[in-house]
């Protein structure tokens, strides 16, 4: 039995007249009483009492049409939401954000746009370590993360586009004997304890620093943080000198000094999805951010796609 045939039957059950539903069906009467008999020789039940001032239900048919009409409805009911959740209008969409990167500037007014124009899609936001976000990207758990470049730009069947360029720093507390200098360099800090993320957090970033301190021909006496944030944390203490990107919240503290370098990766913030994710959502949320931060132009990366 198929749902067409679950439609005939409502629509004639609701009529109890074969001439008004096949009107309402757009079919020809001929057409939908052979529907409804197949249905009955189907189902081996009697659905219909033929008389000569028109039909009625029998009680097995009465039946039928209180439970197939509550079906019917439901089932149109889905359509509709999936037909929504299709078109981006419905649904949920899970954000990861990474740890102490300041999206101040523009996602307050991603999430007031969806507010308004789709208030049946579900926003949700959760924070998190490089390895936290790039699992939970694979696992399916979020649908999109924002994290930096040099981080995910290799990464298998991810694809991402930049948010903003960013600029590495030297970064250090203000009561740093060295945050007194205009301009801070490399080659200041050759004799400072710096503070990084351990690899198996991000086993990206310590080895291009050491390598970049490599080739101005020092190797520096390391802390290992466990985390992004703990990282931050000792930086604020003034446990040492850190490598931070312009995009962390650390920036907007007036406590922290930031020295401009030049570095040989990319610290861009960038916004990446699985491109095995399918989800509708991922292309409108897209379209509000590139709108907001002018980007309408910006490429796809990744994933084998030229970069």
């Amino acid at each position: 039995m198929t749902m067409a045939q679950i439609k005939y039957f409502v629509t004639v059950a609701k009529c109890l007249s074969f001439t008004k539903a096949a009107e309402q069906l757009f079919i020809s009467q001929p057409a939908l009483s052979r529907h409804i008999r197949n249905m009955e020789e189907e189902l081996n039940i009697q659905l219909f009492v033929r008389t000569t001032n028109g039909i009625r239900l029998t009680p097995a048919g009465s039946s039928l049409y209180i439970g197939m009409s509550d079906m019917y409805r439901n089932y149109i009911e889905l359509v509709k939401k999936a037909e929504k959740i299709q078109k981006g209008l419905d649904g949920s969409l899970k954000i990861g954000i990474l740890d102490q990167t300041n999206v101040a500037d523009f996602m307050p007014l991603i999430y007031r746009y969806f507010l308004e124009h789709h208030p049946n899609v579900d926003l949700w936001f959760q924070g998190g370590s490089f390895d936290f976000l790039v699992s939970e990207l694979y696992a399916g758990r979020l649908d999109m993360i924002f994290t930096l470049q040099f981080e995910i730009k290799r990464k298998e069947s991810i694809i991402y586009q930049y948010v903003s360029r960013s600029k590495d720093h030297i970064v250090m507390s203000k009561y740093h004997p060295l945050a007194q200098k205009e301009c801070v360099t490399l080659d200041d800090v050759r004799r400072e304890t710096f503070v990084m993320i351990s690899e198996e957090d991000n086993p990206e970033s310590a080895p291009l620093i050491l390598e970049m301190c490599r080739r101005h021909g020092f190797v520096p006496q390391v802390h290992y943080a466990k985390t992004l944030a703990e990282q931050i944390l000792w930086i604020e203490v003034g446990m040492g000198v850190s490598i931070l990107d312009s995009r962390t919240s650390l920036k907007l503290n007036p406590d922290v000094k930031f020295y401009e370098i030049e570095s040989n990766w990319d610290p861009s913030l960038v916004v990446a999805w699985n491109q095995n994710n399918y989800n509708p959502l991922i292309s409108v949320f897209l379209k509000k951010m590139n709108e907001i931060l002018h980007l309408e132009n910006e490429d796809i990366h990744g994933a084998g796609l030229d970069v």
